[in-house]
């Protein structure tokens, strides 16, 4: 009875550590260099190439965030609009009718 008992705290402990990371097992997101959780439409605003290095499922999962920000290279590097408009303006045009050109 004593080995049950110690090992059913041993389970409640294990489960209470883990807590914090399952309550954001639903949603998309990350931890910055601080420790502290961001959501993916945070890090989309603030480091979009890293979402797009690190989490490509995300971008899959906002689909419309590609319409506005950029698209994949023949090398899977992922490429702004800037950069596409710089080096391969004719790819752009036949491509990506839903980009407007923009000026900063």
């Amino acid at each position: 009875m004593k080995l049950r008992t110690i090992f059913s705290a041993a389970a409640l402990t294990a489960l209470f550590a883990v807590a914090p990371v399952v309550a954001h097992a639903d949603h998309y997101g990350d931890w910055d260099d601080h420790h502290e959780w961001h959501d993916a439409h945070w890090w989309h605003d603030n480091h979009p190439g890293w979402v797009y290095h690190h989490h490509p499922e995300w971008v899959e999962a906002y689909p419309a965030w590609r319409t506005y920000d950029g698209d994949w290279d023949d090398h899977h590097v992922w490429r702004d609009r800037g950069w596409w408009y710089e080096n391969h303006p004719e790819w752009v045009r036949e491509h990506h009718h839903d980009w407007e050109r923009w000026r900063d």
